[in-house]
């Protein structure tokens, strides 16, 4: 029975199963590896905080670039944008197949195999990025049938999301094995747009398709430097193994699971409005939604970093515990405290940043807020579960969550316009929330199953 045993034990190490003793590593080592390269002993507070300024200084960026484009593009283009935009959010979720949530998990979780969960991922999405672009470029016209401008950005979009899908593995590399150059690799794409935008302004050539270009132009370069910095920690040149496919494929199409209603929450009442209410009503919603998101660079920096350190389980099952309460009980402070000085300044700010044509803005900010605070949390407590190895529970709040939205919304927007998808949005992010916090006390960190020692335990029978 032990020879048996022993004899199996080769295989499973090769399907990424078990840990690899390569070159006298032992899985321990690779765990200490890991432990150093994810910061877990160099202190919570400080990798949050670090994180925080990363998410910050791309928020910031990515809100002057949204300004500058605001201004040139004017209320009616500015939808045209903001409809393309939440079209782009949608199909990066879909298209990546949750492979990003499931790439940061495998290499936190067996740091052994990170090269070879690297690849496997790599492939997954860059076959899934050319159906999409093929696709996307078939379904343009559909989106835009009477502005041939509108059509070429879409087309850029669905280009720039097969750029997406195949730097996005060395990406969330990173976030499992380095934070620090994850925070780079992220924060380097909206510096790049935003001074690519103000080149483009000044200079008087800022329009919707130049916009699109910049956006497409500066994806490439982030998937470029995700790369290099990937191949120089020597997470590259692994190789892509059905066995490694098989659980990642499970754990991703959980993630999408989750996804998918978490992009219909975030996006699908600017959809709606695109069809339903005139452009000028979706540039101010889009305006108001975009401020009310100020708050979510600060709270997220909590679920970015207790992500990969849940899914090492480095540490004491009560000891992770604690940090999860923590990150909860602090998340939501962050989020009021950055929030409530936005709702009072908001009549004074809002005309003096993007100009007069957005005064209806001020009101839908003031719906929106309270759902900006608690998607953030949501957002937060999303990330705690995926780190237990637990997307379906994600998937559930948020599927949940966004039938919700969707009654609203059909309840609501064809009476109140922008302001009952502002109340909609509100409501679904507060059950997203709540049921995710459901999930959270139910399960401790010593008693939740982990999809690794799961699948080890389904072939090991």
């Amino acid at each position: 029975m032990r020879r048996a045993g022993r004899a199996r034990a080769p295989r499973l190490r090769r399907r990424g199963l078990l840990p690899v003793a390569a070159g006298g590593v032992h899985r321990s080592q690779g765990r200490q590896d890991m432990t150093a390269s994810t910061g877990i002993r160099g202190g919570f507070a400080r990798s949050v905080a670090t994180t925080a300024a990363c998410n910050v200084a791309t928020a910031v960026a990515s809100g002057v670039a949204g300004i500058l484009i605001a201004r040139a593009l004017g209320p009616s283009l500015r939808g045209e944008y903001a409809a393309i935009m939440a079209w782009f959010a949608v199909v990066l979720v879909v298209g990546q197949l949750g492979q990003t949530a499931a790439t940061t998990y495998f290499v936190a979780r067996v740091p052994d195999r990170a090269r070879d969960y690297l690849a496997t991922s790599r492939n997954l999405m860059v076959a899934s990025g050319s159906v999409t672009l093929l696709a996307g470029i078939a379904c343009a016209p559909l989106l835009a049938p009477e502005d041939d401008t509108v059509v070429l950005a879409y087309r850029l979009m669905f280009a720039t999301c097969l750029a997406s899908f195949a730097g996005a593995g060395y990406v969330f590399a990173l976030h499992a094995a380095r934070l620090p150059r994850w925070n780079l690799v992220r924060i380097m794409q909206p510096l790049a747009f935003l001074a690519v935008v103000g080149v483009l302004h000044l200079s008087d050539e800022l329009d919707l398709l130049t916009v699109a270009a910049a956006l497409s132009a500066t994806v490439v370069a982030q998937s470029i430097l995700a790369y290099v910095l990937c191949r120089g920690l020597g997470l590259t040149g692994g190789r892509s193994e059905s066995a490694l496919a098989a659980p990642m494929c499970r754990y991703g199409l959980s993630q999408l699971a989750g996804s998918v209603p978490a992009a219909i929450t975030a996006r699908l009442d600017q959809i709606v409005l695109s069809f339903l209410a005139a452009s000028a009503a979706l540039g101010n919603y889009a305006v108001a939604v975009s401020l009310t998101a100020i708050a979510v660079p600060l709270v997220a920096a909590f679920g970015n970093v207790a992500f990969p350190r849940l899914a090492s389980r480095v540490g004491a099952a009560s000891r992770l515990d604690a940090m999860q309460r923590q990150t909860l009980l602090a998340s939501a402070a962050v989020g009021v405290v950055v929030t409530v000085p936005l709702v009072v300044l908001a009549p004074t700010l809002i005309p003096a940043l993007f100009g007069p044509g957005y005064a209806e803005a001020i009101r839908l900010l003031w719906l929106l807020a309270p759902g900006g605070v608690l998607l953030a949390c949501a957002q937060v407590g999303a990330d705690l579960l995926r780190g237990h190895g637990r997307p379906l529970d994600v998937a559930q709040a948020q599927w949940i969550a966004a039938i919700v939205m969707i009654v609203l919304l059909v309840a609501l927007v064809p009476t109140w316009g922008a302001m009952g998808a502002a109340v909609a949005s509100s409501a679904a992010a507060a059950t997203a929330l709540l049921l995710m916090l459901r999930s959270l006390a139910r399960n401790s960190s010593a008693a939740e199953p982990e999809l690794a020692t799961t699948e080890l335990t389904r072939r090991t029978r």
